[in-house]
């Protein structure tokens, strides 16, 4: 059992806390996004090998080019975005968000992505969700896993691709990020092939083009850069959590009663199609991203705290709000560039060791508990409770 996660995770609320009254709170509070992310990079994540994306850091616009049927070039004019990527954790992470550059409230183009480098494994782990017009996002967990060659920046995974008769072919798809210039912009290409690499299907060429080191960051709480109007997954199940936007402040108590000031601060993302944030608990940051899958049919807890050695999880659950069990689940979470990790059995966790349980989630208040055992056919313990309050 992760303690800095599990207290990170049950940030959100509990059944058994105490009076808000009794902890000072007023250290845990943060006037901005800059200070509730943790955007300042600390010494614990300096390292070059922490830093090889810093490239992108800032505001940028991007031109994806696509190939035409039948054509040997790409096409040199594509569809433009425009996004933001900057740092979070101390720096242990990079956020991306992009939107439509012409038209920000098209209901396309919408974009997400948070990638950080695991020693244990020598590689960049990243996560996106990239919804369509429709909502059909895959809730912060598609995801790949890569490393740096002679300059280049490759991630892997495998993925499921329909063959025109109803049958799926397994696939590796690589993104390459190439031709890094900083401060001007760099290249980055998406690929797949169906026969271990011998032969690779280059589907987009985008050139990324640098325009400012802007300092992205609103008060905590608001909407983070890419909500326009709130156009994408407007329809239910999508929104069961934008209440969450806002800031949050109470306590948190172990199951021996010690009591802890907690914060969390959260905004919609992806205009409608999530609700991201940073909980403050126990001196440690956690980065959540919750959204709805529609392909598994569960609402998903993206999770990764600003410690050394830690990695991201996921928790899953059929339904939202109130009442809500999240499961952890973690065979959804990339292991390495041949894992098949979206395989529709990863969703159920019903197996699962640890869980997080919405208690109470009105407008003003949020009560969690998060519970553990040793066994799947043993019973639950209680680990922490939380109790928060919108300021």
């Amino acid at each position: 059992m992760k303690k800095h996660l599990l207290c990170a995770l049950a940030y959100y609320g509990a059944s058994a806390c105490v009076s808000t009254s009794s902890a000072d709170t007023s250290a845990q509070e943060a006037s901005s996004w800059r200070e509730a992310l943790g955007a300042d990079i600390s010494d614990e994540w300096s390292a070059p090998i922490h830093r090889q994306f810093d490239f992108w850091i800032g505001e940028g616009e991007a031109n994806w080019r696509a190939k035409p049927q039948g054509e040997f070039y790409h096409q040199k004019e594509g569809s433009w975005t425009r996004g933001r990527v900057f740092p979070i954790l101390g720096g242990k992470a990079l956020i991306e968000l992009a939107w439509a550059r012409d038209n920000p409230e098209e209901a396309s183009q919408r974009g997400f992505s948070i990638r950080y480098f695991d020693p244990a494994r020598e590689r960049w782990v990243m996560a996106q969700n990239w919804p369509g017009p429709g909502g059909n996002g895959s809730g912060f967990m598609d995801q790949l896993i890569g490393k740096e060659y002679h300059g280049r920046l490759s991630m892997y995974s495998i993925v499921r691709r329909p063959d025109g008769e109803g049958e799926f072919n397994i696939q590796h798809r690589r993104y390459n990020f190439t031709d890094i210039r900083p401060g001007v912009g760099f290249r980055w290409d998406g690929s797949n092939t169906a026969d271990e690499g011998a032969t690779w299907s280059t589907w987009y060429v985008v050139d990324f083009h640098a325009l400012r080191a802007l300092d992205p960051y609103g008060p905590a709480g608001t909407p983070f850069p890419g909500v326009h109007g709130q156009n994408l997954c407007t329809e239910e199940p999508h929104g069961a959590f934008n209440n969450l936007q806002g800031v949050w402040q109470g306590e948190t108590a172990d199951a021996s009663g010690a009591v802890s000031p907690a914060t969390f601060s959260a905004g919609l993302a992806l205009d409608g199609c999530g609700v991201m944030g940073v909980m403050d608990a126990n001196d440690i940051k956690t980065f959540v991203a919750v959204g709805y899958n529609a392909t598994g049919g569960k609402w998903m807890f993206y999770t990764l705290d600003d410690q050394p050695g830690t990695t991201h999880e996921y928790y899953v659950s059929d339904e939202a709000g109130e009442g809500a069990v999240f499961r952890h689940a973690p065979d959804l979470a990339i292991k390495d560039e041949f894992t098949a990790y979206n395989l529709q059995a990863y969703f159920e966790a019903e197996g699962a060791l640890r869980r997080i349980v919405w208690e109470k989630f009105t407008e003003t208040e949020i009560r969690l508990k998060v519970e553990t055992r040793s066994a799947p056919d043993t019973a639950w313990r209680l680990e922490k409770t939380y109790r928060l309050i919108k300021q």
